[in-house]
């Protein structure tokens, strides 16, 4: 409950002067203080609330009926008994109509979910006060939360009424209005009151995109398109208006048609930054990179120290593989001041595709924060064991503070991951099996111990925990193929195994991973043709040297040794290093 302390305190001291007895109203300064505190924090909200004068304070006599339902109600709450409470403050105010006392009972009640004697406060308050915008805003959203939108509308008017002085006071009290009309249940009842609103207000582009605004969220897209085209006619310079209008198009499925007007809008308003900012994010969701990069070129030209283009420009960069000129906008970026954490962990970023360790890990570090903090941690660890120094990346993990949970999780996973690629293989089983003892049954470190412990040939523990997994998530898509391509793999249970590769594939078609463990099973079932033909998908999608080893060896068994050592020697020529891809060539061809 949020106690007003001079209110209290004029209810104290008025009880002091009218000689009411110490048994009932003396406190002492620690409880007083101590009640006070624990009102401060469970704070009455009303539906709306907007950062407006407080009303002047219209006080009544202050006779002993009404001080004692007044402070009965405060103790009430002090003590979360909220109905009690309630019932005092309507008490109060049927003996005292205060504008005061009809506020705070509004918002009494609101906290305890007495809709009822809510709207029957604030209906008070609002005739008390006719000129009081808050009260009109409290009273309006308890006649939407009760069903009741055309009693609203005349404290709409009134909200209206009193933002007409300024165009944007009066977009400002329309938008207010389709923040509770959005609330409402019957969505067509909230749009019959916003036709009643517009009515007489056809001219008015603020009533049109209001009405356009609240026809969007309440998945009325023919009639928002319809009147986002009337404001824009209404008033074309209406920046806001363009950006509600192409977000209409793209629900509506018509992605290209809202670039198109993006494109007109920023042609025709050039120095209008947020709406190019808009239309270069818009065709970024469209994969027009090249197209976005030019969009943000253009806004750095009018403003070149501009935070967000720069990141913008600096990140599409990376994408395209332009990596000096990402160096070049994450460096202004980073002279402006601004998103400095962001520019600093992506110039290691670059520096490290650029294979400048040592220049990389030097901009990792001057990330400070989180959660880009913890990454760049970790990829200093990882460039650390890159130039042989293993302690010194393990060590490094160890000095990171987590701060939660998921971090210790993502730092044990790094810790393993740089242990198997290292070869240390053994160790990563055994840091995985101690990071279990914290966090039993965690599906990520399940999976990662279940990869190691394949490789160990401990096939009781693989197998384990990728069941385990699946019988705490029976869809896990990693582990229904991990635990189908291990059984196909590495025992005789190669029907059941495919079941599981079955289920991954239905749930992910298409992935080349779930592809090749399925042409695997083929295989194992001697079953070649079917074999090659998903294997050759996977191998088209993704040319990873597994799977190259896979089709190769089906390839060479079917009797196409040519075709083998073609897909063989391609994968050879990308990762020389690869241990399968080097076992299976060896196997079969010396």
């Amino acid at each position: 409950m949020l106690l007003k302390k001079p209110f209290l305190l004029l209810i104290l001291l008025t009880l002091l002067f009218q000689g009411c007895t110490s048994q009932k109203v003396i406190y002492d300064e620690s409880r007083k203080l101590e009640a006070e505190k624990k009102l401060d924090k469970a704070k009455v909200e009303a539906p709306v609330v907007a950062a407006l004068p407080r009303p002047a304070i219209k006080q009544q006599a202050l006779t002993t009926p009404i001080l004692y339902h007044l402070l009965s109600g405060e103790i009430a709450g002090q003590r979360g008994q909220f109905t009690q409470a309630v019932g005092h403050y309507m008490e109060a105010l049927r003996l005292a109509p205060d504008p005061q006392v009809a506020e705070r009972a509004a918002r009494i009640a609101v906290f305890a979910r007495d809709d009822k004697s809510a709207l029957e406060a604030a209906q008070v308050w609002a005739k008390l006060e006719p000129d009081n915008l808050e009260a009109q805003q409290v009273t309006a959203a308890l006649l939407v939360r009760t069903g009741q939108p055309d009693a609203a509308l005349v404290h709409f008017e009134k909200i209206l009424a009193s933002t007409r002085d300024t165009e944007n006071a009066e977009r400002r009290g329309f938008m207010l209005i389709v923040a509770l009309l959005s609330k409402e249940r019957d969505k067509q009842a909230a749009m019959a009151v916003m036709d009643k609103l517009l009515a007489s207000r056809q001219k008015n582009p603020s009533a049109r995109y209001a009405y356009a605004h609240l026809a969007l969220l309440v998945g009325e897209l023919d009639r928002a398109a319809a009147n986002i085209d009337k404001t824009l006619a209404l008033q074309p310079d209406w920046i806001d208006a363009h950006l509600l209008q192409a977000n209409i198009l793209i629900r509506q499925g018509h992605n290209a048609e809202a670039l198109k007007k993006l494109a007109a809008a920023t042609e025709r308003y050039p120095d209008k930054i947020r709406l190019r900012l808009y239309y270069a994010r818009k065709l970024i969701d469209e994969k027009k990179y090249e197209q976005a990069r030019e969009q943000f070129s253009e806004v750095l030209e009018r403003e070149p120290a501009h935070a967000d283009a720069l990141y913008a420009m600096g990140l599409l960069g990376l994408q395209v593989r332009k990596l000096d000129e990402a160096q070049a906008s994450f460096e202004k970026l980073l002279e402006t001041g601004k998103r400095t954490d962001e520019a600093s962990y992506y110039l290691g970023e670059l520096y490290e595709i650029k294979k400048q360790p040592q220049q990389a890990i030097n901009y990792y570090s001057k990330v400070k924060k989180n959660p880009q903090h913890i990454e760049a941690q970790i990829r200093i660890a990882a460039l650390l064991a890159k130039e042989g120094k293993l302690e010194a990346a393990r060590g490094h993990l160890h000095r990171i503070q987590a701060p939660t949970l998921e971090v210790q999780l993502r730092l044990y996973l790094a810790e393993g991951e740089l242990l198997r690629v290292a070869g240390q293989i053994d160790e990563a089983f055994e840091l995985y099996t101690q990071a279990l003892e914290q966090m039993p049954a965690n599906a990520s470190l399940l999976y990662a111990r279940a990869l190691i412990a394949e490789k160990i040939e401990r096939l009781d523990i693989a197998i384990q925990d990728l069941e385990l997994i699946l019988k705490n998530e029976p869809s896990n898509i990693e582990a229904l193929n991990a635990l189908g391509y291990t059984l196909v793999d590495k025992t005789g249970r190669v029907q059941e195994g495919m079941g599981y590769i079955e289920d991954a594939l239905a749930r992910k078609p298409g992935d080349p991973a779930i592809m090749d463990s399925m042409g695997w099973a083929y295989y194992r079932l001697g079953k070649y043709d079917r074999a090659l033909e998903f294997l050759r998908r996977a191998y088209a999608k993704m040319p990873d040297p597994e799977i190259a080893s896979h089709l190769g060896e089906v390839l060479w068994v079917s009797g196409d040794q040519s075709g083998a050592r073609r897909i063989w020697d391609d994968a050879l020529q990308q990762t020389p290093k690869h241990e399968l891809l080097r076992n299976v060539m060896q196997r079969f061809m010396e």
